[in-house]
């Protein structure tokens, strides 16, 4: 447990960073109260906009001469054209950018970038600087105001009322403000990542003794005992009357479910030889495929390919199951998109192949060694010592040459290679 709870610890960022947007990180107030404190101590005005250049808050300490013309028809969208400039740069170069709005006013956009995620950015500025150097953007060639503010007494005479300052002293501003956002950001961040690896830990612990809790529940009632005790047949009669019931109240879907389940139960319980046909392991194979479609819907498909005598090829009892669950539970199952299973059964001169293909995550046949590495990884004990122990029967009857391999194929999924000989009758075992 105590790997786990490490491994939550170093976990990456994405877990929690990209869930983030700009308000859900820093807060609306803590935003606005950043603004205020910012803008009082250098004289810039501020608005914050998200990862799209839209605002997120309220304008602070913005110019008389800036607020008259944002609220002029038709000339608020060269304003809000010029913060998306600002910040679409920002975002581009991740660094901070400096430009001239179309009213001539100067300005910069600091990206907020928290562990290499953009969030947003602070447009900053409304500043009169006149030795900027010449590279500089000027919007005032690319976006001109229907309206020029230079032959309007009333804004001309605020435009000039606006403070002056030195290029110098405008980027050394830029830069302490930019240091102050990722500082802030980044105290943020470490706090929400504290809150969840907390309340992971003690779900965590919460599991744990839930589990130790039923394990005493199981000893003391001998649940194991009595579950052995049941009647197979009394099984089978219960799942028939449920089958009918589904028919006679028009339940098509649990009529199927319950006569697939029937028939896959009848044959685990009822089968104790140690090698039966192919042909009748990848039927029930598929049995299990259909309860898992019936219980997902569209999560996934499968293919199932025979090539070999379905009269004479024969293969240990029960060795495919735990291979296909492997590959529908731990590969399929985790996908946010469509999944889709294959399954190819081959009979080769002295051998029978057979291949399991997914394009899920899986577990690979790395962590499902023989040894049992890292089988504290894993939350389904039992499949694993399953898988680990159909590998050392194998190897240990038929030789080396013969194993169930799984390979996991980045960003591809998971390949499961079974082989065993066509002829294993009368071998050691």
């Amino acid at each position: 447990m105590n790997n786990y709870i490490n491994s939550i610890e170093k976990s990456d960022d994405r877990f929690l960073i990209e869930d983030f947007d700009i308000t859900s990180l820093f807060g609306k107030e803590m935003l606005e109260e950043i603004q205020e404190k910012v803008s009082t101590a250098t004289g810039l005005a501020f608005v914050t906009v998200d990862y799209k250049g839209e605002p997120v808050t309220e304008l602070t300490a913005f110019t008389s001469f800036c607020q008259l013309i944002r609220q002029r028809h038709g000339s608020e969208i060269f304003c809000k054209s010029s913060d998306a400039y600002g910040a679409i740069m920002a975002a581009v170069t991740q660094k901070t950018n400096v430009y001239f709005c179309p009213c001539g006013l100067i300005e910069v956009a600091i990206p907020i970038i928290i562990k290499g995620h953009y969030l947003g950015g602070f447009i900053g500025g409304q500043i009169r600087c006149e030795d900027a150097p010449s590279e500089v953007c000027r919007l005032k060639s690319l976006q001109q105001h229907q309206v020029n503010y230079e032959e309007n007494p009333e804004t001309k005479s605020l435009f000039n009322e606006i403070t002056k300052m030195r290029y110098a002293q405008f980027l050394n501003i830029a830069d302490m403000v930019s240091m102050i956002i990722t500082q802030v950001g980044e105290k943020e961040l470490s706090r929400l990542e504290a809150q969840e690896i907390t309340q992971q830990k003690k779900e965590l612990f919460h599991k744990r003794e839930q589990i130790i809790q039923r394990e005493r529940d199981l000893k003391n009632d001998e649940l194991n005992t009595l579950k052995a005790q049941i009647n197979p047949h009394f099984l089978f009669n219960c799942l028939t009357t449920i089958s009918n019931l589904a028919m006679i109240e028009d339940a098509p879907r649990t009529n199927e479910m319950t006569t697939i389940f029937a028939e896959l139960l009848r044959i685990n319980l009822a089968t104790s030889v140690k090698e039966r046909l192919l042909l009748e392991e990848i039927n029930n194979i598929e049995r299990y495929l259909k309860i898992q479609k019936i219980r997902f819907g569209d999560k996934f498909d499968y293919t199932i390919i025979r090539n070999f005598n379905e009269q004479e090829v024969v293969i240990p009892s029960f060795m495919l199951l735990p291979f296909v669950e492997n590959a529908v539970v731990n590969g399929l199952m985790p996908l946010k998109e469509k999944g889709w299973l294959k399954i190819t059964a081959a009979e080769k001169i002295d051998s029978i192949e057979i291949i399991i293909e997914d394009n899920g995550k899986g577990l690979s046949g790395k962590k499902i060694s023989l040894a049992g590495e890292s089988e504290k990884e894993f939350s389904d004990h039992g499949l694993l010592q399953t898988i680990r122990e159909i590998r050392r029967r194998l190897v240990d009857r038929y030789g080396a040459q013969y194993d169930a391999v799984i390979e996991n194929i980045t960003e591809k999924g998971s390949i499961c290679r079974i082989s065993y000989p066509k002829n294993f009758n009368g071998k050691a075992g």
